[in-house]
């Protein structure tokens, strides 16, 4: 019997020294915090922060069976989440990445690898920029709420938010809260007249935080979450980051992956193909690779290989439905089409008309004043360089992560339109913004 139990104190003792999870106090929501530590103190740090969901810290569970012979990690619930204390608080990036201060400064004390998914990439992201002698890399997965607000509620309504909860044959069901999906459909559905209030008035506000929030620690993270702006902050951050993303996410656009690649100047993009949302337990070993090379600084082949013909070719896209093309290309016409990709392209003038189309890691560039017409359509052009103008009639335009520059007005407007700016440069402006043209131009 006295063998038994001392076997089985032993085993406790194991799993005590593997998984070390404890609940701290801390100071910026007065939150009791759930936090785990494994591994050797003595070894490289890192630091994983999880996105919406009261799942919260457990995403990272094969995350931490992998580091933690190498690693000393760092995982914990954020407050408001998972098992930590719940309040009707300000759970803003801002206020997250102080605490994270808090947290790594008094359990980690040194430099750190920062890993953020979801709303945690977002988060990561903010602290990098404020605290960046902190961060000795930079991991963002499938990171959210980093584009415009009214751009990424869009992309929310179009692309379905539902599909999160049934990805990959129901094998992450659950990892967010129906709450919290019931919400972000309210939410996206009638955003526009959501955002006629005031949110950062609301969010400020425990009384209103309490009568419109419902004071909801999901849904005042969300609401915070799209309002933040991060218009500025991607250019800043020279930490070396891996971006990774899930190639069919449609909680978190792909093309803000691009955006990030293009915008932060050491920064590699990582695509996993058929992945959603949470590659990490959808696409566990390939995320895992990623995350492991990352870590050990290995040099992996570039991301983008552009594949262009010798010549530069005229192309007339007409009656195309969901296709691809990329390369050199003179003159593009796209006309009655829908759902078309142009992609790391180099194109010297872009008629678009009739049509859905979407320009992602390109360059265009030619010898007239105006170098992109659209008419009645919908056109998005992502993490790519435009010199010369835009000229619109009828059209919606999303532009995300574009640097663009024109000797004369960039945008010429024929008749209404509407256009969506996330981290853009135009003629060395930042814009972040909507703007609805009537007709006149930019």
């Amino acid at each position: 019997m006295k063998i038994f139990v001392l076997m089985w104190l032993f085993i406790l003792g194991l799993h005590a020294e593997e998984f070390r999870g404890t609940f701290i106090t801390e100071p910026i929501f007065n939150a009791s915090v759930y936090m785990q530590t494994v591994g050797n103190p003595e070894n490289p740090a890192v630091v994983l922060v999880h996105g919406l969901g009261d799942e919260a810290s457990t995403i990272w569970e094969s995350t931490i069976e992998l580091l933690k012979n190498d690693y000393y990690v760092i995982t914990f619930d954020l407050p408001g989440f998972g098992q930590s204390s719940k309040a009707n608080e300000l759970y803003s990036p801002l206020n997250y990445a102080k605490f994270i201060h808090y947290v790594t400064q008094t359990y980690v004390k040194k430099p750190f690898h920062l890993v953020g998914h979801s709303m945690g990439g977002a988060i990561a992201l903010k602290y990098t920029s404020m605290y960046p002698s902190d961060v000795a890399s930079l991991v963002l997965v499938d990171a959210a709420g980093i584009l415009h607000k009214f751009a990424y509620s869009k992309f929310l309504t179009h692309s379905g938010v539902n599909r999160f909860f049934d990805e990959q044959n129901g094998l992450i069901q659950g990892l967010q809260t129906q709450k919290l999906n019931n919400f972000i459909d309210k939410m996206t559905d009638k955003f526009d007249d959501k955002m006629r209030l005031d949110m950062d008035v609301v969010l400020a506000s425990e009384e209103l935080r309490s009568t419109i929030l419902g004071g909801s620690p999901s849904s005042i993270a969300a609401v915070a979450l799209v309002q933040e702006n991060f218009n500025t902050i991607p250019p800043t951050i020279n930490t070396r980051t891996t971006i990774i993303w899930g190639e069919e996410d449609g909680v978190a656009p792909l093309e803000t992956g691009y955006v990030l690649k293009k915008l932060m100047p050491n920064a590699t993009l990582r695509i996993i193909p058929e992945a959603a949302h949470v590659p990490m337990l959808s696409h566990e070993k390939v995320f895992l690779s990623l995350l492991l090379s990352h870590l050990q600084n290995r040099i992996l082949a570039p991301f983008d290989v552009r594949k262009a013909p010798i010549e530069a070719a005229t192309l007339k896209i007409k009656n195309v439905k969901e296709k691809t093309y990329t390369g050199v290309i003179k003159n593009l016409s796209i006309s009655d089409s829908q759902k078309i990709v142009i992609k790391d392209a180099l194109i010297e003038e872009l008629s678009v008309m009739n049509s859905e189309v979407e320009i992602i890691n390109s360059t265009i560039k030619g010898q007239k004043e105006v170098i992109v017409t659209a008419q009645n359509a919908s056109l998005a052009i992502i993490a790519s360089d435009l010199s010369g103008a835009i000229k619109v009639s009828n059209t919606r335009l999303n532009l995300a992560g574009v640097v663009m520059s024109s000797p004369h007005k960039p945008i010429e407007v024929a008749k209404r339109s509407v256009a969506i700016f996330s981290l853009c440069e135009i003629n060395g402006k930042q814009i972040h913004g909507k703007e609805i043209f009537e007709s006149r131009g930019f």
